[in-house]
């Protein structure tokens, strides 16, 4: 049991590690640079898109927030609420907390958005009428805006989480 507790507290660790990674260097980076590339950024969307980054960071935050519940689970007995009030159990259970919101953010904000800022895009790639285009286009960055700023938050949950992790080993 002891290996297994041990496999899943560092398959944790690299996904935390690779969630925060990717939310930082996309809400900091590489939106920011979609945006000023203009109508040619949807071309880089649409690039991502078509190599799976729309399932991945998903996927990952999933698999991090699950093997975090775990645990935690472990960490305090099943819950108990005496170790759950401890320092430890505040500290892990806050910084679980943002991480939980963190991807529900990421999920119902984020995703959502470029989801729907793909679709646009996509439209865009086969319309001919240029009034339709830029309607589209300006529908697209209006999203890609909302998109951007729930990132950024997500990034900033994801990094204070990071480090109520590591605190918490030591409290």
């Amino acid at each position: 049991m002891n290996e297994l507790f041990l496999g899943v507290r560092a398959l944790h660790v690299l996904l935390g590690a690779i969630w925060l990674g990717m939310a930082v260097l996309i809400a900091f980076f590489v939106l920011p640079a979609i945006q000023e590339a203009g109508p040619d950024g949807g071309k880089v969307m649409l690039g991502m898109a078509r190599r799976g980054i729309v399932a991945f960071i998903p996927s990952i935050a999933g698999l991090s927030v699950l093997s975090g519940l775990w645990l935690y689970w472990r960490f305090t007995d099943g819950f108990n609420p005496t170790l759950s009030g401890s320092m430890g159990g505040r500290v892990f259970g806050l910084g679980g907390l943002l991480g939980l919101a963190a991807a529900i953010i990421g999920g119902s904000v984020v995703s959502r958005n470029m989801k729907k800022v793909l679709a646009l895009m996509n439209q865009v790639a086969t319309s001919t009428d240029t009034a339709t285009r830029t309607n589209l286009m300006q529908q697209a960055a209006k999203l890609r805006q909302r998109a951007a700023t729930a990132g950024r938050i997500v990034a900033i949950l994801l990094i204070v989480t990071i480090i109520l992790m590591a605190i918490g080993h030591y409290v």
